[in-house]
């Protein structure tokens, strides 16, 4: 069955209102990105995601993992070995629960992305290197980040991101955080625009917080 290739348990169908999602009647349905699903992670990333021509193809959403020692040791590497790093680097990441977040899944494929997690596990956005977005909170906030969204090209615009931005909204409530935050693109939305729209988030209750280069979308569940 595809969902055992998928890796995937206890399904949750996307709910906008209280409409499902369906493409070419196909339901899209919301799960939370598990170790076993690598392999179909990897399938989407490699054929689908990206396969409008987007500039991100090959990045394999693990930007926020990636350090300088990775891309010094990729330099390293034979030049025709170099385009699979990070691809292995996610594959890798997923089976050791490092990468994490949520899929949009149609019938046998993942089909959108949602790069989420605490946000004390990204580097790039540690109290050292992005103190501004900390602003706020308190010493031991638990706060649920996301920082990529990803949708195949064909489907876009019919409401899976903002499905999957519920569903992370959902998971934080249930799962003990003391808020939520994105970081949407600042100014006209493109469709390479990895963080979402402004509008998406507003939509959603959050507020928009001004940091030096950018904006931090940001809802707090419990009072500072």
């Amino acid at each position: 069955m595809w969902f055992d290739f998928l890796g995937i348990e206890n399904l949750q169908f996307i709910v906008i209102g209280k409409q499902m999602i369906t493409i070419d009647e196909s339901y899209i349905k919301v799960c939370k990105l598990t170790k076993n699903m690598a392999a179909g992670y990897i399938d989407y990333f490699e054929n689908r995601a990206f396969s409008d021509g987007n500039i991100q193809k090959g990045c394999y959403c693990v930007w926020h993992h990636w350090t300088e020692k990775h891309e010094h040791e990729r330099s390293l590497m034979p030049e025709n070995e170099r385009p699979y790093r990070k691809r292995d680097y996610a594959k890798e990441l997923i089976e050791k629960g490092v990468l994490n977040g949520f899929v949009a899944v149609c019938e046998d494929r993942i089909v959108g992305f949602c790069n989420a997690d605490n946000k004390n596990t990204y580097f790039r956005l540690s109290r050292e290197n992005a103190p501004n977005s900390w602003t706020g909170y308190r010493e031991g906030d638990k706060i649920l980040s996301i920082v990529c969204f990803t949708v195949e090209p064909d489907i876009r615009r019919k409401g899976i991101a903002k499905a999957m931005l519920e569903h992370a909204c959902q998971y934080a409530k249930e799962n003990g955080y003391d808020g939520i935050e994105g970081y949407p693109s600042k100014g006209k939305f493109s469709a390479s625009d990895c963080g979402g729209s402004v509008e998406m988030y507003t939509d959603q209750g959050f507020d928009i917080i001004e940091i030096p280069n950018g904006v931090v979308a940001r809802k707090n569940f419990k009072k500072q």
